[in-house]
């Protein structure tokens, strides 16, 4: 696949899609489970500080069973009605008196609720107050106000009655006078009756028995307040968080630009994720590439796939650059790639920028890279002491990399003839324009981006600016760095097992030598056997071999100046490819190396 792409691509990230799934979603969410959880614990906190600040609600109920009053059916007596008179003015005046309310009648008429269930004769009356007493003395006020209040209308309307029939009657009695004695005996009679049955209506009203209802049910004082509710506050204050967090999560992940996962990558890059790894780089001293600290992890065999899917791309390829964004320091990815081939038995030559020369010195024990040479590229070529098929020349100064590049075309033709692989580091460059002019030289070029660090403007612009070169991008790589308490505890392990195979050369070498001689500032190592006859000697006529100290006793060499120099002392994580290396790499491509091609291999230090 090759790195042209459109010049207007789509959004990073599948942001262009109108779409958008349940795990894309929940995915969206679990990113930003730490903003979500925030938000929800906010509004509880929220929730939490308005119920303390919220004025308790305390609610007591009087009940109240209606009846007729004068006599009247209890079918014809309205609930509707009698709820509003129960917030009538004349029973709040009444209930105001009897409680000694200083407020406003209409204040007071707030405080109370009038229910009453369909098809009864019955009334709630709910009074709210500060306290259980005073809602309940509320309730009850109320309840007695609206019965005097109807025992009072039941009695007007009874004494009205009284006084009409009385002044019918005393108009009859004054017809009936009013009559000749024995004339008229009908009409006579016929006041007469109307004064017998107004006399009996009389008396039935003035002996009638007023009953306006009863108090069914006394309000008590409540023991707990009914406002505000914890519960619901606290659910509340739950929901709004969590609302507000999808929200806030949903807006920060589309305005986050950063490289997420494999798929986000590849929709960026315009070509397929070959490899995607999590890495121990990263901090001021990076360790050593796992390709030669730890070749069976699952950080090195990522670099083994990633450099076979490069061999494999073109039989012809003879270049390679490694180029990238979002590192942290150093990247180790270009010194783990070449060191990947050159475990595999290819001649490789890595170039760097400056800020990786100092990490491929240590790391993979390149004595020093020379400034100048009288005989071109060939001669700034400094040999790796681990690896002897792996050699380093150092990539100059970046700014005057173009004239370099012009100068130098046809020593760098005749390295790149010389060996079987060249890995150019564009990723630790300093200047981006870099990483471009390496792609002109380059056959074909792998994108490295780091999770959560790199991001889809940075890694479009470097695909177009790479398609623009014509470079092949053959695909890439996706490094996820562990996290801090992982990442600390697996190099607490590497030092811990470095301290104990160091403890137990020393342990080694005190019982093999004399107790009185001396050992200062020296690491004792397993000294060769001599009398053997198959064991290579060291070839004296190389200059990078660091060679013996004759004046030392058999076992002890001096202590390197540096922590990866060819004096360092095998310990128990130095794997054992790296060990038998130097003859097996020597016996196929004929270096020169300590041992002679064909000759039989010392066998490794073992473990302490």
């Amino acid at each position: 696949m090759t790195g042209a792409i459109p010049a207007d691509p789509p959004p990073p990230g599948g942001a262009g899609q109108s779409v958008v799934t349940i795990g894309q979603f929940f995915g969206t969410l679990r990113r930003r489970l730490g903003l979500l959880l925030l938000m929800m614990v906010l509004g509880v906190l929220a929730a939490g500080a308005l119920l303390v600040n919220t004025p308790k609600t305390y609610e007591a109920t009087a009940v109240v069973d209606i009846s007729a009053t004068s006599g009247a059916a209890a079918s014809s007596v309205s609930t509707i009605t009698e709820s509003r008179i129960v917030t009538s003015t004349s029973v709040v005046l009444a209930a105001q008196r009897t409680l000694g309310y200083a407020g406003t009648p209409t204040e007071l008429a707030r405080q109370v609720t009038v229910t009453s269930p369909l098809d009864s004769q019955v009334l709630y009356i709910t009074f709210n107050a500060g306290s259980g007493r005073d809602a309940a003395n509320g309730a009850n006020a109320f309840a007695n106000a609206y019965l005097d209040y109807r025992t009072q209308i039941a009695q007007k309307d009874i004494t009205l009655r009284i006084s009409r029939i009385q002044s019918q009657v005393a108009d009859l009695q004054k017809d009936l006078a009013a009559l000749k004695v024995g004339a008229n005996d009908s009409q006579r009679i016929l006041l007469q009756n109307q004064i017998q049955q107004l006399q009996g209506q009389l008396n039935t009203y003035q002996t009638s028995v007023i009953t306006p209802g009863q108090l069914a049910g006394e309000a008590a004082a409540p023991s707990s307040p009914s406002s505000p509710r914890r519960v619901l506050y606290l659910a509340g204050g739950l929901l709004i968080g969590l609302l507000a967090g999808i929200i806030l999560a949903v807006l920060r992940d589309r305005r986050d630009d950063r490289v997420r996962n494999s798929a986000e990558l590849e929709h960026s890059l315009g070509a397929p994720v070959i490899v995607e790894s999590t890495v121990s780089e990263g901090g001021s001293r990076p360790g050593p590439p796992a390709a030669v600290a730890a070749p069976r992890s699952a950080e090195a065999d990522a670099y083994r796939t990633l450099a076979t899917a490069v061999a494999s791309h073109s039989a012809g390829s003879r270049t390679v650059v490694l180029c990238g964004t979002g590192q942290d320091g150093v990247s180790l990815a270009p010194l783990n790639l070449a060191a990947t081939f050159a475990m595999q038995g290819l001649q490789t030559v890595i170039i760097v920028p400056d800020p990786a020369i100092e990490p491929a010195s240590e790391l993979l024990g390149v004595q020093g890279i020379p400034a100048t040479s009288d005989a071109g590229l060939a001669g700034l070529l400094a040999p790796s002491d681990q690896l002897p098929a792996l050699r380093v020349l150092s990539l100059g100064d970046e700014v005057s990399l173009g004239a370099a590049l012009r100068a130098n075309d046809d020593s760098l033709d005749e390295i790149r003839n010389t060996v079987d692989i060249m890995v150019l580091d564009g990723v630790n460059v300093e200047l981006p324009s870099t990483a471009i002019r390496l792609g002109q030289i380059a056959d074909q070029v792998v994108v490295v981006a780091y999770r959560n660090r790199s991001t889809h403007s940075e890694i479009e612009r470097l695909a177009r600016q790479l398609a623009q070169v014509g470079v092949t991008v053959v695909g890439g790589v996706l490094l996820s760095r562990r996290t801090g308490l992982h990442s600390r505890l697996h190099r607490h392990k590497d030092k811990g097992r470095r301290r104990s195979a160091r403890g137990a050369g020393h342990r080694e070498v005190a019982r093999s030598q004399p107790a009185a001689e001396p050992r200062s500032q020296s690491y004792p190592v397993q000294a060769p056997d001599l009398a053997q006859p198959d064991l290579a000697q060291p070839d004296l006529a190389q200059p990078n071999l660091v060679q013996p100290d004759l004046a030392q006793p058999a076992g002890v060499v001096s202590e390197p100046a540096d922590r990866w120099g060819s004096g360092a002392v095998a310990t128990s994580d130095t794997p054992a490819e790296v060990l038998d290396a130097p003859s097996a790499y020597s016996a196929r491509y004929g270096g020169s190396t300590s041992t002679p091609p064909g000759a039989p291999r010392p066998a490794p230090a073992r473990k302490g």
